[in-house]
C-alpha cells in the first residue's frame, strides 16, 4: 500500500510542477490573440477563454493539493 502512496503522491507534486507553467504557457498565447485581434468577438471569446484556462488550472492546482496532502495523512493502511 506504501507503494500505491508513493505514486499517487509523486503524480501529484508532478501535477503540481507542470500546472502553473502549462496554464502560464497557454494565457501567454491567449493574450497574444487578444491585443491582436481586431474582431471584437474574438476578444471576448480570447477573455473566455483565459477565465476558463485560469479556473481549470485553480481545479487542477487544488485537487493535486488535498491529494498531496491527503496522502501524506494516509498511515496505518
Amino acid at each position: 500500500m506504501d507503494n500505491v502512496t508513493t505514486l499517487i503522491n509523486d503524480i501529484a507534486k508532478d501535477v503540481q510542477g507542470l500546472a502553473p507553467a502549462i496554464a502560464g504557457i497557454i494565457l501567454v498565447i491567449i493574450g497574444l490573440v487578444w491585443m491582436f485581434a481586431k474582431d471584437p468577438n474574438k476578444k471576448e471569446a480570447a477573455q473566455t477563454w483565459m477565465i476558463n484556462v485560469f479556473i481549470g488550472f485553480a481545479i487542477a492546482y487544488l485537487a493535486a493539493s488535498l491529494v498531496a496532502w491527503g496522502t501524506g495523512k494516509m498511515s496505518g493502511f
